[in-house]
């Protein structure tokens, strides 16, 4: 695959990113407790968002990681951890929080703070710019 090809993938899949984040902040509700009273439709809107987010995050690293041939990776996490010295740590650490809330929420595992997790961690990505960013620049 050409670098062409590679860039306009990573573009397509960053708009996608922006997309979810600003999905996401129309159906965010502005408190944590209005969240916690918000019925199954906001809630799992917001959780669908941060999973589309977190794929989406997941799919440009596997990208960027094939293409920049990093070392030998076997999972989610390893992934992240392996542009650790590419990014800055708070996107790192961001990418990471989303993820293990996406995990959570696809192996329904739910503790009863879990809807404040949520909220905070959809928060945290309402704007992607900074991960978009960082992106843009190792295509660049």
């Amino acid at each position: 695959m050409n670098n062409e090809t590679i860039k306009d993938r990573i573009l397509e899949k960053s708009l996608d990113l922006e997309r979810f984040s600003k999905e996401l902040a129309q159906v965010l509700p502005k408190t944590q407790e209005e969240y916690k009273k918000s019925n199954i439709l906001v809630k799992s809107t917001v959780e669908r968002r941060l999973q589309l987010i977190s794929d989406t995050e997941i799919d440009i690293l596997a990208i960027l990681y094939k293409e920049l041939n990093l070392k030998v990776v076997g999972e989610d996490l390893s992934l992240i951890a392996a542009f650790s010295e590419i990014f800055k740590d708070n996107v790192n650490e961001k990418i990471r929080k989303l993820r293990d809330i996406r995990n959570k929420l696809i192996h329904e595992y739910k503790s009863e703070k879990f809807d404040e997790e949520v909220f905070k961690i959809a928060n945290e990505n309402l704007n992607e710019n900074d991960i978009i960013s960082g992106i843009k620049h190792l295509i660049a």
